[in-house]
Order: C-alpha cells, then structure tokens, then sequence
C-alpha cells in the first residue's frame, strides 16, 4: 500500500487552483518538442496510436496531455487511438485504510486511538487494493475522456454525486462506517476501433486487482450511514452513530497543478439524514 503526501498551500495559491490559474504548461510545451524532435511521422500520419497513459486516480502523472498532442500531430485523420474511452468512478469506503483494524487487534478493542490516526491519514491519499466489500454505497460515473475527440482543458474538471447504501450494505442492521471516498477508472477499447471484440479494462474493485489499485480519500472523522427506517436522536448531527445518514452528497476538483505530473484533488462532503438533516465538513485538499 502506498502512501502520498499532501501539500499545505498558502491562501493565494489556493485561490489560483480553485480558479484553475496554477497550470504551467512550460514543462508540456518541452515535451512535446522533444517527441517532434524524436519520432518520424509518415506522410499522412499513424494509423493507430496506443499509449498506456494511466496513472493512479487515471489521471496521476498527467501523462494523457502528451498522448492527446500526438493524437492531434502524429495520427492521421480518423486514426484508431487505443484505448479510446476512459471513466473515473467513485463510491464511499469502509475499508483501504488501517482505521477498522483498531476495532480489534487481536481481541482487544483500540478504537480509542482511531481519531489520530484518522487525522493523519486525511492528509494522505492511499492506494491499495480493495475488497468489493469495502464499498458500502452505490457508485457514480464522476467524469468521463472520449480520447478520439477530448480536448486538454477536460483533465480539469469537478463533478457532484449523491450515494446511498448499496443493496448488500443497506441489509445489514445498525450503522455502516464511511472512512472515506474511493475512486477508480475504466479504459474502454470500445468497438469504434475494435469491432470484432471491444474490451473494457477495470480498476474497479468489483474486478480482478491492477497494478492500479484503487485510490482512498480519507475523511477527517467517519461518517456513519444507515437505511432510511433507522431510529433518529433529535439533538444528533447528521452523519453520526445517533443521526447516521441516508445519502451522501460529494463534490469533487480535480485540477494539474504547476509541478510537473501532480494534481490537486478537493473534496467537499455532506451528509444528509432521513429528516432532512444536513452537516457539512470542511473541504479537504489532497495533492497527488
């Protein structure tokens, strides 16, 4: 499992990522010089152009900008580029961290210490492979690249999702435990350049484990989540063990910043209970 860390940005390099003015694009500009200089393009440009581009959360490395300038200098007009779709997914996780190990280590009960080890683990992205059980709630599509036709702005982008308890999750009595939100892509060979047998190549922890793993956004505290019959304290805040939430709304930023191959990822979550009650948490920044 591997661990990436988080930057702390001062208040004006924030406002230039929020409003996406931090991108540097001299590092982009030399490579792709460097690939006029190197490849030997024919006359009427490749036929096909195949690149395994994908990084951790897809887009880790920012390696897809060089694939889509060959797509636009090297590959001739309706050229096949392999893969030609790619989809970031997204559901909320009780598993991919060490926070429900402490519920019981060997026998004994730890959970006393899974408050400080919660507030590191927020400033740490995770990578690790998941269980498909450790996905407590429906999936959402966050955002999706048709490669033959996306343009580079597209790599930034946010998106919002609602997510309740999955079938299996909501069957099962008490609360269910959110650490976190889990993100993993899809990259699809779909049968406009593969008519006779498209595939569909899946991080997703449904799917057999990649070298890609699945990458884990930790909350600040958990959120407790439950069916929409559980019994409510009036006094509680949405999202605890007395109010736990039926849905959970999230918004994710996804943006490359000035340093070469690294993005800054916001995430903003609210939970909501079955009376309407609403809590929000701060937004956290996760630098990737």
């Amino acid at each position: 499992m591997e661990s990436i860390q988080v930057g702390h940005s001062p208040p004006g390099v924030l406002f230039k990522k929020k409003n996406g003015l931090l991108y540097d694009e001299n590092v982009e500009a030399e490579q792709k010089q460097e690939l006029n200089e190197k490849i030997q393009v024919p006359q009427n440009g490749f036929d096909v152009l195949v690149s395994e581009w994908m990084g951790y959360c897809l887009l880790y490395e920012s390696m897809l900008s060089s694939v889509l300038y060959a797509r636009d200098h090297f590959l001739k007009p309706g050229g096949a580029i392999l893969p030609d779709t790619a989809t970031i997914l997204a559901g909320f996780g009780k598993g991919g961290t060490s926070l429900p190990f402490w519920e019981n280590v060997y026998g004994f009960n730890m959970s006393c210490i899974v408050k400080e080890v919660t507030l590191t683990s927020a400033r740490f992205p995770v990578v690790g492979v998941l269980a498909s059980q450790d996905i407590v709630t429906e999936t959402a599509v966050l955002h999706s690249f048709h490669l033959a036709s996306m343009k580079e702005s597209e790599m930034d982008f946010t998106a919002s999702f609602e997510l309740r308890l999955s079938e299996s999750s909501a069957t099962v009595p008490g609360v269910t435990w959110c650490f976190g939100i889990v993100l993993w892509f899809d990259t699809g060979f779909t049968n406009r350049f593969c008519k006779e047998k498209p595939v569909v190549l899946s991080t997703s922890p449904f799917s057999t484990p990649t070298h890609w793993s699945q990458t884990i956004f930790t909350f600040e505290e958990p959120i407790a989540m439950a069916k929409e019959e559980s019994t409510l304290v009036s006094s509680a805040s949405a999202g605890t063990d007395e109010c736990p939430a039926t849905m959970l709304r999230c918004r994710i930023s996804i943006v490359r910043t000035s340093e070469h191959r690294i993005m800054d990822i916001s995430v903003e979550t609210t939970a909501i209970s079955s009376d309407g009650r609403k809590r929000s948490w701060p937004v956290q920044i996760f630098n990737l």
